[in-house]
């Protein structure tokens, strides 16, 4: 198996987190040799976090982009499409992150720059945009959709036939009945169950979730 050079875009907590997925691949079967963490936090430049170094901002990649490659662990839905954009003008390979405890059938489609952490499970037939954070411990259903940039945080529980739109925001133990939809970035709240569609640019709370503002 070819060796990928690769660097973590975000050299915080998330970065930290899939820092270590690719250690826990290594340790399967050697694939990457980490380089170290992007950050354009002027700040962190120089400093070694937990044993890898900061090497600069995106700056850095525009000189080695040839040869190396990247994945987004910026948490905010909004800022990691901001970043992305950027690297996408200097023409970066995009990689995905996937624990290797995650348990996913051959008929998932991924797209790029993809994170799913430790304790996941994707059954079958399911669609995966680029960009897409699946945290710990999740369950996707038959049939869902999720579109680019989304963040689904650890315990998210989405149902068969399920589809989000691009840049949703799920808070922890976020849960759904199957067939209902998500608009363009919209948030739901932490334990919230959703059992109706919620439209775009909104947040929702509450069991069951209820829309309680609309997103500027």
């Amino acid at each position: 198996m070819p060796v990928n050079s690769v660097v973590i875009v975000g050299a915080g907590g998330f970065g930290r987190e899939v820092l270590e997925i690719f250690k826990a691949q290594n340790r399967i079967s050697v694939a990457w040799d980490v380089l170290g963490f992007i950050d354009e936090d002027e700040s962190l430049r120089g400093k070694v976090i937990n044993g890898y170094p900061v090497l600069g901002g995106v700056e850095w990649l525009k000189h080695h982009s040839s040869n190396v490659g990247c994945v987004c662990a910026i948490g905010t839905c909004e800022a990691r499409k901001q970043v992305v954009e950027k690297l996408q003008e200097i023409d970066v390979d995009f990689y995905n992150a996937i624990h290797p405890s995650v348990v996913m059938s051959e008929f998932v489609e991924l797209g790029k720059g993809v994170i799913i952490c430790a304790g996941s499970i994707l059954t079958v037939n399911i669609k995966i945009g680029n960009h897409v954070h699946i945290n710990l411990n999740c369950t996707i259903g038959h049939d869902a959709i999720i579109e680019d940039y989304c963040t689904l945080n650890p315990g998210v529980a989405v149902n068969g036939r399920d589809h989000l739109g691009e840049g949703v925001y799920l808070g922890t133990g976020a849960s759904f009945i199957q067939g209902v939809s998500v608009g363009n970035w919209s948030t739901i709240g932490a334990g919230a169950v959703v059992i109706e569609d919620i439209p775009e640019n909104v947040v929702a709370v509450g069991v069951p979730a209820k829309v309680k503002k609309v997103k500027e």
